[in-house]
């Protein structure tokens, strides 16, 4: 990931923190705004033949989910692997026999090799573009949320984080 490449990650991000990206009643997920820029990312990647595109968005998104999971952790007292495992439980007091596909990535960024979250994310890839596509959702989703957390629950500015999250993006860019 260049450093130019961290953009449609934020653009994504800024995305997640519009309410209407959280709509429930929306009929598909190209009616919500991450939706739309998901979708754009998956045209264009098909146009051009590859998959650059949403597998920078999903890598760029997914590392700022495990960012926002260690912040919100730190904040809770919490180690990251603790603040998973509650939201483990929570599904499953909520019926869910497995973990959020989001908590999977986390989890496998965390635990596993370096690059065992990207593993995940291809291996969902290659089952599946739809479920794909929704997990990317998903993870936007989950960091708009925590963003809207850090502000309301912390007092941390949503520009605050998304600065600090565009930093530690084009940083680890730059390492890549």
């Amino acid at each position: 990931m260049t450093t130019a490449i961290h953009e449609p990650v934020m653009e994504l991000l800024r995305a997640a923190l519009d309410p209407a990206s959280h709509r429930t009643d929306a009929r598909s997920p190209i009616e919500l705004p991450t939706g739309r820029l998901v979708a754009a990312a998956a045209h264009a990647d098909a146009d051009a033949e590859g998959i650059d595109r949403l597998t920078q968005l999903a890598a760029g998104t997914s590392m700022a989910a495990l960012g926002l999971t260690a912040e919100l952790a730190a904040r809770n007292g919490q180690s990251p692997a603790e603040l998973l495992d509650a939201m483990d439980r929570t599904a499953r007091e909520h019926g869910h026999d497995e973990p959020a596909p989001v908590v999977q990535v986390v989890r496998s960024m965390l635990e596993g090799p370096a690059d065992e979250g990207a593993e995940l994310l291809g291996r969902t890839f290659a089952r599946d573009q739809g479920d794909f596509l929704t997990l990317l959702l998903e993870l936007a989703t989950y960091c708009g949320t925590s963003i809207m957390i850090l502000e309301k629950k912390y007092d941390t500015p949503k520009e605050q984080t998304l600065q600090d999250l565009e930093n530690a993006l084009t940083a680890w860019g730059d390492q890549a």
